[in-house]
């Protein structure tokens, strides 16, 4: 059984019932709109905090070295920093999250997703010329950006 548990909002969302003492961020509690899902952080006791400033940088660090960083939002940045100050399990079926935590040494709970098997490296490759790059548009030949996972 884990010591500690954090729980991004999905937990919430599909009702997943969780071992250990159950954590989250502010912003999954704001993310969570129906009565459902927000009676359901109630009653499962989760403490509620902001992640540390340097919890933040750990995580942001992490999501851009994996490339992830593009596709992260704030509440997904918030719970891998909350995951990193405890040491804590990461309750997520989202398959960035996942992927930054276990750069990051963590262990993964999906909710009811599989989970990622190995830890993957996302690039920018230009759809026109096939040019890795960093940005929106592709220096070479100005074609917009997209995401590839190697």
């Amino acid at each position: 059984m884990a010591a500690y548990v954090v729980a991004d909002a999905s937990v919430f969302i599909l009702g997943k019932r969780l071992e250990g003492e159950i954590i989250t961020v502010p912003s999954v509690e704001r993310e969570l709109k129906d009565l459902r899902s927000k009676s359901r952080l109630y009653i499962s006791n989760a403490r509620v905090e902001s992640p540390s400033i340097d919890a933040l940088k750990m995580a942001r660090s992490a999501a851009k070295t994996t490339g992830d960083i593009s596709v992260l939002s704030k509440t997904d940045l918030d719970v891998l920093a909350k995951a990193v100050e405890y040491g804590a399990v990461l309750a997520t079926d989202d398959y960035a999250v996942q992927n930054v935590a276990l750069h990051l040494g963590l262990q993964v709970e999906p909710i009811v997703q599989p989970q990622i098997k190995k830890k993957m490296q996302r690039i920018q490759r230009c759809r026109a010329c096939g040019r890795a790059f960093e940005g929106e548009v592709c220096p070479d030949c100005g074609t917009q950006r997209k995401g590839k996972i190697r």
